[in-house]
Formats: structure tokens, sequence, C-alpha cells
């Protein structure tokens, strides 16, 4: 079985705001060494200490709004030992930090000595009982969390748990064994200003889904909090679990498959779950901020659903199909955090239950979400602040260097031209307002939603379109300014000045009525570059898309939408970047089809 070890916080003077609470959560990007206890690896050490201060740093800045971070949670296995927990107890017994707080966070892998070391620093606990230090072998290693409280008095204490089940990896080992974990510890306490209760503890990763007994270790949990409210004749919350994670596969059916079960109030149903929120922290898929097809995804989850669904929410976003194949979420409040990359996490967390009942209780489970970097990352992504939906998209996609037209071209004569151009197209659209960064792929896509979170390969080809277009255009020499004010950007040739949309779409009619949709107020010259599905031609000498008896005007026309509109098609373009032997070539190509 699995020992459930109650702390009393109330006797020790720490209590919690019933309506919501400040929250910080890291998500650094780790690396270890492949043999046991599996540390970080030398040259990250002093990331991860860096690291550390960031963090701590961003809750003591409290940007969320709320008094103070109540809690503040490092995943697994990213706090470098000994000396990382140095640092935490130290950063936390300063007159600076605020009393009545709680961090939570994952060592690394610890040798026996290691571990029997952290258990004489001062104000420190563990199970002495089931995780004797004479049940370890000198063959072992342990992984455990540490959670510190810092009391009213000023004092710093810390409980040390060790991890129950170890994951697949920490079976593997060839020379030692990760000891084994007996017990959880559950903190309980009181609100501030009410005689009302709150419960929270913390499993690490496998736990999670990890059996002991035949029963999953979060089991165990609720059977023991299920007994202590028999005794006491009465029905006792659950109001935090957090999962501290290393966990490439977050939104596995193995890890999500065990959510509903917990939330389901048939079983144990004298735990009271309803206003529980399931804090799923795990470390980042990237060391910068970016797409990652593993780790990352930082999540609250919660059975209630007086929240509102947060649908193009700066910086987090419901889950669903695309975060959560097989949706398997459906029925709870699924807050995910967009950001799979390296950044710190920072909101105020809202309390379900203290939420009015009916339309004047309707809330986002999450308020004030901020994303922040870590030392030496700069990025849209990680402003300390909120970040659009859009903004980490676009972002994303600019990242692709399969996106450049070298990459894709890379034998053609002005390959190196293209990708100066290339680059600069990509530091101007990273700039551009998130109203300016819709419209330029709203304005590059036909049927696109004008939510992000709902973005597939329509939209991302829509961006690599309007990139190879102005890499092209950059080569030929144009001067060229993003600005998404209906059309994409603005080309010069002399003192001329042309407004510029590339746009993709199944044919060319349908993008040049998709154009005309999105900018029915345009005025002055238009340039409209369209790629149909087969990337086809319409006239070989780049002439217009309708074989117009009279050659555009300059001049918009009341009495004429389409006057002073130039389409061409992006293969005529294209061809006449293969064919060009330099940038001159190119230039009095264009020259020739647009003006």
């Amino acid at each position: 079985m699995v020992r459930v070890i109650e702390i009393d916080l109330d006797e020790l003077g720490v209590q919690l705001p019933r309506a919501e609470v400040g929250m910080v959560i890291a998500q650094p990007f780790v690396d270890f060494t492949d043999r046991e206890p599996f540390t970080l690896k030398p040259e990250l050490r002093d990331a991860a200490m860096a690291g550390i201060d960031a963090t701590l740093g961003v809750a003591l800045e409290r940007v969320h709004g709320a008094e103070k971070t109540h809690f503040t949670i490092f995943p697994e296995c990213t706090i470098p030992g000994l000396m990382g927990f140095d640092r935490i107890a130290a950063a936390m017994a300063d007159d600076g930090w605020p009393t009545g707080t709680i961090v939570i966070g994952g060592l690394e892998g610890l040798t026996r000595a290691q571990f029997v070391e952290l258990s004489r620093r001062p104000n420190t606990t563990y199970d002495t009982e089931g995780s004797s230090l004479d049940h370890i072998r000198e063959d072992q290693w342990v992984n455990c969390c540490v959670t510190w409280a810092k009391l009213d008095s000023g004092e710093v204490r810390s409980w040390i748990q060790i991890k129950v089940q170890p994951a697949f990896v920490e079976l593997r080992t060839e020379y030692q064994s990760m000891f084994q974990g007996q017990s959880i510890f559950l903190f309980k306490g009181k609100y501030e200003g009410v005689n009302a209760p709150y419960r929270f503890a913390t499993l690490i990763c496998f736990d999670w889904i990890g059996v002991r007994d035949q029963r999953r270790v979060w089991e165990w949990l609720l059977h023991a909090i299920e007994q202590l409210a028999e005794f006491k004749e009465a029905q006792l919350p659950l109001n935090w679990l957090f999962v501290a994670q290393c966990n490439p596969g977050p939104s596995h059916t193995s890890f999500m498959g065990q959510v509903q079960p917990f939330f389901n109030q048939v079983e144990f149903p004298s735990v009271l779950r309803e206003g529980a929120c399931l804090v799923m922290a795990n470390v980042a898929g990237n060391v910068a901020p970016g797409v990652a097809k593993e780790y990352g995804q930082t999540a609250l989850i919660f059975a209630a659903n007086k929240f509102m669904k947060p649908e193009n929410q700066p910086t987090y976003c419901a889950g669903g199909e695309f975060q959560r194949p097989g949706n398997q979420l459906e029925n709870l409040t699924d807050t995910v955090f967009r950001e799979r990359g390296a950044c710190i996490h920072s909101f105020r967390q809202r309390n379900p239950s203290c939420l009015p009942p009916g339309a004047a209780g309707r809330e986002f489970a999450l308020a004030n979400a901020t994303v922040h970097p870590f030392p030496g990352a700069e990025d849209p992504r990680t402003p300390s602040g909120h970040v659009p939906a859009v903004v980490k998209w676009v972002n994303d996609e600019l990242d692709d260097s399969e996106k450049s037209l070298e990459s894709k071209y890379p034998q053609w004569p002005l390959a190196g031209t293209a990708s100066d151009a290339h680059q600069r197209s990509v530091n101007a659209l990273r700039r551009l307002n998130p109203e300016a960064q819709t419209k330029t792929v709203l304005v590059a896509t036909p049927r696109t939603s004008s939510v992000p979170d709902a973005w597939r390969n329509p939209q991302s080809d829509g961006v690599k379109h309007v990139l190879h277009t102005f890499s092209i255009l950059g080569a030929a020499g144009y001067q060229t300014t993003f600005h998404g004010n209906g059309a994409q950007a603005t080309i010069l040739k002399g003192g001329e000045s042309v407004e510029v949309v590339a746009v993709i779409g199944p044919s060319h009619e349908e993008c040049d009525k998709h154009v005309m949709d999105q900018l029915p107020d345009h005025r002055g010259q238009l340039l409209v570059i369209s790629r149909d599905e087969d990337n086809t031609s319409w006239d070989p000498r780049m002439r217009t898309l309708f074989d117009q008896a009279a050659e555009p005007s300059k001049e918009f026309n009341f009495t004429e939408p389409t006057s002073a509109v130039i389409r061409v098609s992006y293969q005529d373009v294209l061809n006449a970047y293969r064919d060009a032997a330099n940038e001159a070539a190119l230039r009095e190509s264009i020259d020739a089809a647009i003006f």
C-alpha cells in the first residue's frame, strides 16, 4: 500500500485565500546523463540554477496580480541536487520572500549519500518509517520532490517525498535501481477568514498512472482522505493535486486516461473534487520557445463546468482534439499553456467553488496568464506578458527553416539573395502587432477561421507562400514594408508604392474573390500574387489573370472596384526567379509584368 501522511499547515500558520491563488510554474528544458541516477548534464547545471533564480523572481514580481505567489512549481528532476535545494531554501528565508507561501519542486536523481545529506538539512522532514535510510541500499538512488512552506514566523520548513513508482526509463537501469517510496504527504489548512479547509498533495510524474498493490497511487491518496472523512463523519475536499512531470507524452492516453476517473465523484464520494484543480506541470520540449512534439503542455484541469471555454484566449487554450488526441477531456475544463518550449508561466487560478451560480459566476479558470523567459532568451513568445494566440502561432511558423525558398531551390542562381530577403521578412513579420499578424494570415488563405487554435496545414501553407513571394520580391530589389493593414505589405518602385497580397487557395478565381472580399475598401494600386492548388500559370508572358483589353490603372475608380488591381500568378513569378541570372534580370521581368 501507499501510506498518506497528513501535515497540518494551519497549525503552522499557513493560510490561503479562498477565491483565487497566485501561481508560477517553471517549464525548463532539461537533459540528463545516461547513467543512474540520471543527473542533469554538467553543461546545464549553471543554467538550471539561473532558471531557479528567474522563476523565483517572477514569483516575487507578481505579474498575475495576486497579493503574493502562493504556489511556485518546478517539475520533476529540474532542481540540481543539494545546491538547488539550498538556493530555494535561502531565497524563501530572505525577508523579502512573503510568508504563507509554498514552493514545490522535483530534484534531479540523488545518490544514497546525497539523499542522506538532504535529509539532514535543517527543518526538513521525510518518511522515516517507510523510507528509512536503513531501507536504501548503497546501489540505489532516489527521485524525490520537496514541498517548502514559509510560515508566518518567517521559518522555512520542507518535506521530502520520494517517488513511489519508477517510470520505464528508471526501470531499465544497468548498475543501480531507483528506491521506491512508500508514502505521500497530504497538506491541509484553512482558508483565510473562513472556517473552511483546503488540502493539496503532489505526485511525481509516473506516480499519476503507477499502480501499487492493485490501486493507482492517486487512488491510495483518495482512499486515505475517504477514511479520514468517514472517521469525522464528514466530506473533505482535495483542492489541488500537483503532478510534477518530466514527461515526453503529456497527452498520451495513459496519462489523460486517468483524469476522468480521478474526478469521478461516484468513487470515493466523501472526497470532494468538484472544486479541485489538477496541475500538470511539465518540463519543456525545446531549449527556446517554439514548436515541440514532446514534453511541454503544462496544464490545469478542472471538473467544474462553471468556467468559460478559453477560445482564443492569450497564453493558454482549451485543449481539444489538436492538443489532446481523442479529446479525452471533453467533459472537463481543460486549460493548456500553448508554449511548449522553455519558459515560466504566471497566472491567478480561480477557485470554482467560490463562483456564484448562473451567468454572474461565469469566469475563465485563469486570469492574467503571462509567459516569461529564462535568462538569455528574448522572444515574442516570452514577453513577460500575455501572448495572443496568433503571436504564438505565427512565430512558430516563422521558425520553420523549410519555409525558406532557398531550402527548396538551393541550386538556383539567386538562392543566397532570396535567403537574405527571407530572413528580413521573418524578422519583420515577428515584429507585427497581433492584429496585423492575424490579417496577414487571413488574407493569405481563403476559408480561414479567425481563431488561431483552429489553424492547420492550409494556414501554414499560407505563411510559406507569403515568405516565398516576398523573398522573390526582395531578391528583385524591391523595398518592402510589412504592415498587415489590409494588404500584407507595400513595395516601392522608384517613388511609386504598391500594396501587395500573397494568397493561396484552390483556384486563382477563388483567391481573387477572397482578396476582394477581404479588402472591400482598398484604395490605390494593389498587386495580387495568387497560387492555386496545382501552382499553375494563366499566362506564360506573366500577364494579368483576365485577358483585359486595357492596361490596369494606377488610380482607384469608384465605379470599377477592380481598377488598379494587378493580378499575377505565383508560378510565373517563380519562373522569373528561376530563370534570372542576377537581381537586375529578375527585377526587369517582374517590372514588365506589374508596372
